[in-house]
C-alpha cells in the first residue's frame, strides 16, 4: 500500500508540474546527445544503465550497482556541413592558394562555385568537456534502494549560416555555453506482489542548476561586420530545473521507462553580460530577454531477446549480448503535435556487445539511419556516432548529419 500511494502521489505531481509548464513560450534547451544513445537512433529512456542517465532519465541510476567516478571527458560533434566546407577547401586548395595566378575568367568561375557551394553550407560544432560526475553505488532501505549522483557538465556550441541575398551575404550565427549541474536521486522498489504487480519499479528525479552564455546575430551584412563589437552582443541566465522518471521493469527481458525532461523549470533571464572588445554602442544591440524550456514527454521499452530466430525453429542464443530499443520522444511539442509528426518522435535502435571491450550500434532516428560504436572498459572508453537528425518539422524537411566522438576516463 506504501508503494501505490507514493506512485499515485508522485503521478499527481507530474500532472500538476507539466500542465503549469506546457504554457509557456520554450527556447531549447540544454541537453547532451551522448554517444550511445545516439548510435541506437536516439532511444535510451528505458534503459539508462550508464551515465546517460543524467539527461535520458534519472530513475536508470538505479540499475549502476558499483560508484563509478569519471574525472575527464571530451566529446565533440560535427554536423556535415563543416566536412563538406573542409572537402570544398580540400578539392580547390590550389585554387585558393594561388588565386591571383588564375586567369580572369578562372577567377570569376571559382568566385561563382564559391558563392553556390559554400554559401550553402551553415556547419555546427558543439565541443563537451570536463564533465565529471559521481555515482554511489545503492544504499539499501529495507528489501530497497536509494541511489543518487551528482555531475557536472559543460559545452559550447557554434553555429554559422551565411543567407544569400540580392546584394550581399548575410551572416547568422550562435555561439553559446552552458554549465549543467545535476543531482540526479531515484529510489527502487524491488517487489510489487503488494499492488498486484510482477517486477519492481524506480522513480527519480533530477534537480538541475544551469548557467547559460549567448552570443546571437541574425542577418549581419557583410559590410556590417567590420567594426562591429562581438563582445556587446553576449547574454548570460540561470536557473533551475527537474526532471522526472520511471523505469519498470517486467522481468530481465522487458523493461520500459517514462520521462519528463524540464517537468519544471524556472525562467531564464538573460541579460548583457560584461564582456567587451571595443568601445561599446548600445543603440546596435538587442536588450534583456526572458524565456522558459518546454517540458519534453519521453516514452519507450527495451528488449532483451534470450534467443534470436533466423528461420522456423532455428535461432541463435543471444548470450544476452543483444538489445532492442524503441521511444517516441518529446510527444507532447505542440509545436510538433503527435497527430502531424509521428514519424519525427520514432526512436528505435539495437546494440551488440560483440566483446566485453567492443559494442555496435545501429538504428533509426526520425527516419533516419544511426550508426555507432563502443570501444573500452570500466575504465577508459572511447564512442563514436554518426546519426541523422530532422531540424525541421517533418522528416524529409531539414535533415542534418552529425559526427559525435566522446573520450572518457572514468574509476568503479
Amino acid at each position: 500500500m506504501y508503494e501505490l500511494k507514493s506512485l499515485s502521489f508522485l503521478c499527481c505531481l507530474v500532472g500538476i508540474f507539466y500542465q503549469a509548464a506546457i504554457a509557456i513560450d520554450t527556447q531549447e534547451r540544454a541537453f547532451l546527445q551522448g554517444v550511445r544513445p545516439m548510435g541506437m537512433g536516439g532511444a535510451f529512456t528505458a534503459i539508462c544503465d550508464d551515465e546517460n542517465m543524467f539527461f535520458y532519465n534519472p530513475a536508470g541510476i538505479t540499475a549502476i550497482q558499483n560508484n563509478r567516478i569519471q574525472i575527464f571527458s571530451l566529446g565533440v560533434s560535427i554536423d556535415e556541413h563543416v566536412t563538406n566546407a573542409y572537402s570544398f577547401y580540400n578539392r580547390h586548395k590550389e585554387d585558393f592558394l594561388n588565386f591571383n595566378d588564375l586567369s580572369s575568367q578562372q577567377q570569376e568561375d571559382f568566385v561563382n562555385e564559391i558563392y553556390d557551394k559554400m554559401l550553402s553550407y551553415h556547419p555546427n560544432v558543439l565541443i563537451s568537456l570536463p564533465n565529471i560526475f559521481f555515482i554511489k553505488s545503492p544504499i539499501d532501505v529495507k528489501q530497497n534502494s536509494l541511489s543518487f549522483g551528482l555531475g557536472i557538465f559543460s559545452y559550447a556550441q557554434a553555429t554559422l549560416k551565411i543567407d544569400k541575398t540580392s546584394l550581399l551575404p548575410a551572416i547568422t550565427y550562435k555561439a553559446e555555453a552552458n554549465g549543467i549541474g545535476v543531482l540526479p536521486v531515484a529510489f527502487r522498489i524491488s517487489s510489487l506482489e503488494r499492488i498486484g504487480l510482477p517486477g519492481e519499479l524506480s522513480l527519480g528525479i533530477n534537480l538541475k542548476y544551469i548557467y547559460s552564455l549567448v552570443n546571437s546575430h541574425r542577418d549581419l551584412s557583410i559590410n556590417e561586420i567590420q567594426g562591429f563589437d562581438f563582445g556587446h552582443n553576449f547574454f548570460n541566465a540561470m536557473g533551475f530545473m527537474t526532471d522526472f522518471g520511471m523505469l519498470y521493469s517486467l522481468n530481465s527481458r522487458w523493461r520500459f521507462g517514462l520521462d519528463v525532461i524540464d517537468i519544471y523549470s524556472s525562467e531564464l533571464k538573460y541579460k548583457k553580460a560584461n564582456i567587451s572588445f571595443g568601445e561599446k554602442k548600445d543603440d546596435e544591440f538587442q536588450q534583456d530577454y526572458i524565456t522558459q524550456i518546454d517540458p519534453s514527454l519521453n516514452v519507450g521499452f527495451a528488449y532483451q531477446p534470450e534467443k534470436i530466430y533466423y528461420w522456423f525453429g532455428n535461432y541463435w542464443d543471444s548470450y544476452n549480448k543483444l538489445i532492442l530499443v524503441f521511444d517516441l520522444r518529446d510527444i507532447t511539442n505542440k509545436q510538433e503535435p503527435l497527430s502531424t509528426t509521428p514519424l519525427k518522435k520514432v526512436h528505435m535502435g539495437v546494440e551488440y556487445k560483440l566483446t566485453r571491450l567492443l559494442a555496435l550500434r545501429t538504428g533509426f532516428s526520425s527516419g533516419y539511419p544511426t550508426f555507432g560504436v563502443g570501444l573500452g572498459n570500466s575504465s577508459i572508453n572511447f564512442g563514436y556516432a554518426f546519426y541523422g537528425e530532422e531540424k525541421g518539422l517533418l522528416p524529409g524537411d531539414n535533415p542534418s548529419w552529425t559526427h559525435k566522438m566522446i573520450f572518457s576516463i572514468r574509476i568503479s
